[in-house]
């Protein structure tokens, strides 16, 4: 040893300091040393996304630190998406407020549920500023305030705030997809008789079951179902990291006694650990680790393995965003079938007229429009489907992609559908493209046709847009 003491061979690289001054572990390939602690783990837990080190500085290193959100195009990606969702929505909110008692009864419902729609996205885009706004704030020192993070009550409420404004923009797309089917089928005159007072209902069973999906995994009552863990005091080096289940009950299993794994609640482990410590130098603090915490980026644990008390909940959730999916695809289906087969009518009643043509034009609009529907709808929630069903059965580990699953994969609807359920949008636009065309093609006319002008023939200009 450099201390000039003497150790056994077989004691060189064993990961423990047995000369006193380290000596002996000096060089090694085969351990990492905390740089706090001074202690040792092997090199494979060096960067393994699993703290082991009490200072974090296993995984919060030059090598392999961590943010919310890795990687420039992420970070681009979350400020564009999230920015543009906002500006978008808000615009269509404020529009569709300013005219939401204009027309009949029919029109207002087709209305009130598109701001719904847009309510929704609008939450998804305020939940992506915030995201990249914490990420900026946090950098690269997420990765020691990793835990304070994923314990916070902000990281919960960006939580409900996503999954509140995605359940509402899934649910009232249905809504409105089965609003147009019935109107299609049964005639104005009906809906305004039988729907328009089942409407408000409607809107407020949509936003009650929102709430709930998105609130039920934060309550006391069902921690046993949600809470990922425990973290402790930084102070008292008892635990490292997120302490699950199964390590409590190695612990107390240790301490107290065999006692049932079923038995063993949040409740019971919080009582137990409790009563294995006195209070002579201070309260244990403990916090919990949220169903929100599970990733720094806040997202709805739609990742779960067979084991986990989540699953059934999540797949429920799950469940009911398929079967949204597949009812606003049969619907508009049918609008498509319908909207066809009524178009071939008037071709054979008014022949090749301008009716007709325009007829058809809007036809063929509001075809493409479905067809857009149906494809970002199966972009957003299918491949998250999947993703969850391969990590459910621990064929592909997906902890990684949940990142992209909240800023890409479910935001990007949120991009969408204001295009989609409103032309209002896109018919200004067109305006502002057209203009910029005239202005940039004007030619001023010579005096040479100015001359050659006669006045008595009249030019009638139709609007054919």
């Amino acid at each position: 040893c450099n201390n000039s003491n003497c150790v056994a061979y077989d004691k060189v690289c064993n990961m423990a300091n047995d000369c006193g001054d380290h000596s002996d572990e000096e060089g090694c390939g085969n351990s990492f040393q905390c740089q706090t602690y001074k202690y040792y783990i092997p090199i494979s837990k060096k960067c393994d996304g699993i703290i082991d080190c009490h200072d974090t500085s296993d995984e919060c290193n030059s090598e392999c630190g961590r943010e919310i959100i890795a990687g420039t195009v992420l970070k681009f990606l979350a400020w564009t998406l999230g920015g543009t969702s906002v500006c978008l929505n808000s615009i269509l909110i404020w529009k569709s407020g300013k005219l939401l008692g204009n027309g009949n009864k029919s029109a207002r419902i087709n209305r009130g549920v598109k701001l719904m729609i847009c309510i929704g996205d609008l939450f998804t885009g305020l939940y992506l500023l915030t995201i990249a706004t914490v990420d900026r704030i946090f950098g690269v020192e997420y990765c020691r305030r990793q835990l304070t993070w994923l314990t916070s009550s902000p990281c919960a409420a960006l939580g409900i705030i996503n999954m509140f404004g995605a359940t509402v923009s899934i649910l009232s797309m249905t809504y409105l997809s089965l609003f147009r089917v019935y109107s299609i089928r049964h005639g104005r005159i009906e809906i305004v008789q039988n729907l328009i007072l089942k409407n408000n209902l409607c809107v407020g069973v949509i936003v009650l079951c929102s709430f709930l999906i998105a609130y039920i995994p934060l309550i006391d009552s069902f921690e046993n179902f949600f809470v990922n863990g425990l973290t402790y005091d930084k102070n008292f080096r008892l635990f490292i990291s997120i302490v699950n289940k199964e390590k409590h009950l190695d612990v107390i299993n240790s301490y107290f006694g065999k006692i049932k794994e079923r038995l063993l609640t949040w409740k019971t482990i919080n009582m137990l650990i409790d009563l294995m410590f006195s209070n002579d130098y201070g309260e244990l603090k403990k916090k919990k680790v949220h169903f929100y915490g599970n990733e720094g980026v806040c997202l709805f644990k739609y990742f779960v393995k067979s084991s986990d008390p989540q699953l059934k909940f999540v797949w429920t959730t799950l469940s009911i965003n398929a079967s949204c999916f597949l009812c606003i695809t049969f619907c508009y289906s049918i609008i498509n079938t319908g909207s066809k087969r009524m178009n071939r009518k008037l071709t054979l009643m008014m022949g090749r007229s301008l009716n007709a043509d325009l007829s058809d034009k809007r036809n063929k609009r509001l075809q493409r429009n479905i067809t857009l529907i149906i494809i970002t709808d199966f972009l957003c929630w299918i491949p998250v489907i999947m993703i969850s069903f391969l990590h459910s059965l621990e064929i592909l580990d997906a902890t990684f992609l949940y990142a992209y699953s909240s800023i890409v994969i479910l935001s990007v609807n949120s991009v969408i559908n204001p295009l989609l359920y409103d032309d209002f949008l896109t018919k200004k636009a067109k305006s502002i493209f057209r203009a910029l065309k005239a202005k940039a093609f004007y030619i001023k006319p010579s005096q040479n046709l100015q001359r050659n002008f006669q006045p008595g023939i009249q030019i009638k200009m139709v609007d054919m847009s």
